[in-house]
């Protein structure tokens, strides 16, 4: 009989823990919220709200677009005779270019030159420039010169060697009649000196092969 009342009162006590536990154990702090008081909110007027302090920003001061500088080199053109020498000093000043003539000895001014011998027209010559151009031959152009018109250039150089290479190198690949000669400017050799010369105006320059197909334009060290 005992027994069964203390299982009776062990079994009231858990009941009367469980249905007040919020009073017995400490409940978690609650944040207080905010009273909002709806007399004390005022609506401004667009005039009142221009009149508040404006926060102001500090300015980021923009650098100008750095752009790469435009490389320039020096460059020799020649070599001229007397004769067009002239005519070349002409042309670069079309181009509004500049330049410093150099006279140069006999033995400087020897050129080795790679071409083909004139064809009879200039529709022939294009023609046969462009089948060269089928063998895999990129360096040539088609001369205007008047004592060379239509003749085929390869190319022009102070070392013979590297003229003999090229003439092999061009019976290699099929091309027939080509032909490595010496070309002397006669009495008078001059060139034309370059400095400060960009990428445009040596393009520029080069346009002018077919005009004076014994100078060659190279790259020279700036003093």
């Amino acid at each position: 009989m005992k027994q069964l009342f203390w299982i009776l009162a062990l079994f009231n006590l858990g009941l009367f823990a469980y249905f007040n536990a919020g009073h017995i154990l400490p409940s978690k702090p609650q944040a207080k919220l905010a009273e909002i008081n709806p007399e004390k909110i005022i609506v401004l007027s667009q005039a009142q709200l221009e009149a508040l302090p404006k926060k102001t920003v500090p300015s980021l001061t923009l650098l100008p677009e750095q752009t790469a500088p435009i490389a320039a080199s020096c460059f020799e053109w020649g070599i001229f005779s007397d004769t067009n020498i002239a005519n070349a000093q002409s042309a670069i000043s079309q181009l509004a270019l500049s330049a410093t003539l150099k006279q140069q000895s006999s033995q400087q001014a020897k050129r080795f030159w790679v071409y083909r011998a004139p064809l009879r027209s200039a529709a022939e010559a294009q023609l046969k420039a462009a089948e060269l151009k089928a063998l895999g031959v990129e360096n040539l152009f088609v001369v205007q010169d008047a004592k060379w018109k239509n003749a085929i250039s390869f190319g022009i150089f102070e070392d013979e060697q590297l003229a003999i290479k090229l003439l092999n190198e061009l019976k290699a690949k099929g091309v027939k009649d080509v032909v490595k000669a010496l070309r002397n400017q006669g009495k008078g050799h001059a060139s034309l000196l370059f400095s400060n010369l960009t990428e445009t105006d040596v393009a520029a320059l080069k346009k002018l092969k077919p005009d004076f197909p014994y100078a060659s334009l190279k790259e020279i060290s700036c003093h």
